[in-house]
């Protein structure tokens, strides 16, 4: 966790990349996770439901 601070802080401080744009990067990575883990539980659901109506 540290090392990943000293990154950030780096690329804030050498690169000029500003606090807003990675907070906004942030922000899609962890909405596209969480889209990704959503369809995922909804595909399990579905292979579930399918595997119990054959039985």
């Amino acid at each position: 966790m540290v090392a990943c601070f000293v990154f950030l802080l780096m690329a804030v401080k050498v690169y000029q990349v500003s606090a807003a744009t990675m907070i906004t990067n942030l922000t899609i990575a962890v909405l596209g996770l969480a889209l990704i883990i959503a369809i995922t539980a909804v595909v399990g659901r579905l292979l579930l439901f399918l595997r119990k109506r054959k039985k």
